[in-house]
Parts: structure tokens; sequence; C-alpha cells
């Protein structure tokens, strides 16, 4: 009796913690319908709010190069809690979106127009699943597993990803090797190559440099200030100072006459017999 029972109980279990990875896989759940973004009166929302138009299409400004467009929670805000995103992606000729991860969100690829080879990393099995995608077919990248796109063709390449979260995120792997700091020692070592290798490499993944800011003009200096309304304005200053000291002066001098009629009071009513105090330690 205790083997079936102790099956089910460990099929309960499996069940549980399936649950709890697909619960952690997607966006926080939340406690409405959808979030409306904090200082918004959400009786005055209305279709524009659920509409997003700034996914782009159409041609890149440099067809020849691999561009994205995103529609993540950073860009449309109502995505927020809905565990949905979107990306559109364009090829260049050439062109290669680099080995990256999805921290947050599994991705499918739907390809546009192809073809368009693609790469999958298998980092416990040492492996790496690549396919030459053709219009129309679909690809999925679990989340957090190493992926690339690459167009090897003459034409450009077109794909639309679909994220399992309003904000996936990006760690591109050759930016965050070679540019975040990491020493040149410990590149050459891990790679296996020379500081000359290094830097180069450095030296092609640097951002181009931002163009330099106009020059600002010369800020005039501030007008003078009116000498006669300067005096004035001082003149009242100290008038009020000195109104206050002698509003000051006369209440400090009323308080000590009170006092001083009490004492004198006290001092002549030679009747009163007080008895010595005792102070306790």
């Amino acid at each position: 009796m205790a083997g079936p029972c102790l099956n089910n109980l460990l099929v309960l279990l499996c069940i549980a913690m399936a649950i709890a990875l697909v619960a952690n896989a997607s966006d926080p759940d939340i406690l409405t319908d959808f979030v409306v973004p904090a200082g918004t009166n959400s009786s005055l929302l209305n279709g524009t709010f659920f509409t997003y138009g700034g996914l782009v299409t159409g041609n890149p400004a440099d067809p020849a190069k691999f561009s994205v467009s995103k529609a993540t929670v950073a860009e449309f805000p109502a995505l927020l809690g809905q565990s949905v995103s979107y990306a559109s992606l364009f090829f260049g000729p050439g062109t290669v979106n680099p080995p990256h991860i999805h921290p947050r969100a599994s991705e499918l690829l739907f390809v546009v127009k192809g073809p368009l080879q693609v790469g999958l990393m298998d980092e416990t099995a040492l492996k790496v699943y690549e396919q030459t995608l053709q219009t129309g077919d679909m690809f999925v990248f679990p989340k957090g597993m190493v992926h690339f796109q690459f167009n090897g063709g003459a034409e450009p390449a077109r794909a639309l990803s679909a994220f399992g979260g309003a904000s996936p995120g990006t760690i591109p792997l050759p930016a965050e090797l070679f540019e975040s700091g990491i020493d040149d020692a410990v590149l050459e070592k891990s790679l296996h190559t020379d500081h000359d290798t290094v830097e180069a490499l450095k030296h092609d993944l640097a951002p181009s440099p931002a163009a330099p800011m106009p020059a600002m003009p010369p800020m005039e200096p501030p007008p003078a200030k009116n000498g006669a309304a300067t005096a004035c304005r001082s003149a009242a200053l100290a008038l009020v100072l000195c109104f206050g000291a002698a509003l000051l002066l006369a209440a400090v001098g009323g308080r000590d006459k009170r006092v001083k009629g009490l004492d004198d009071k006290n001092a002549g009513d030679s009747s009163l017999t007080r008895a010595p105090t005792t102070k306790a330690y």
C-alpha cells in the first residue's frame, strides 16, 4: 500500500514544482486586468492607451546594417503585467544579431522574409542547434539560453519576435565581455589570445563617439541692481529689526518689574514662618 501512495505523492510534488517554475517564468501576476501608470485618471482612458504605433516594420535608416525596433514595457506602458512584448528585426546582407540572451523571457521568432540562419547554444551539452529558416518558419529560443541570428544572403531579411514577458531584457555577450571593464589579463587567459587581439576587439566593439555638443553662448552678466531701491530695502529692514528689539526689551523689563514686586511683598510679610526643607538623595 505504501508504494502507490508514495508514487502519488511524488507525482503531486512534480506537478507543484512545474507550476512554480511556470509561474516564475512569467511576469508577476497583477491584481487588476491592466495597470494604469501613476498619475493617470483611469476614467479618462481610451483606445489610445492600448495602442502602440512605434514599431518600425519598414526599411530602416541604414538598410545595410542590422537594426531592431522594440515594443516592450519601456516603450509601451500598457504591457505592464501582461507578460508579452514584441520586436521587429531587420538584417542587412551579411549582418548578424550577435550571441545574446534574454534573461526574463523566451522568444518566438517568425521569419517574415528569409532565408535567415539561427543558432541556439546548449551550454550544458556543449552543443549548437543551427537552422536555416525560410519565409514563414518559426524558431523558439528558451529563456536564458545563448542564441543568434545571421543573414548570410545577398538580400535583406526580416523577422518578428514575440516574448513571454513585458521586459525580456537583452545581454549581448560580445559587449559584456569587451565593454564592461574586465581586465585585459583575464580576457587574454580566458580566450587564449594575446593583448593586441583583445585591444583590437575592444576597439571594434566600442560605440561610435557621440557628436560634440554645440558651444553654449556666453552668459550675459546680470543687470546691476538699483542703488536707491537697495538702500530703501536696507533701511526698511533696519527699522523692522530695531522695532523687534524694542519689543523684546520691553517684554523683559516688564517681567523683571513683576518679579521684583513679588520679592518685596514676600520680604515684608514677617508673620510667615517657613520650615526648613530637606532634599532627598
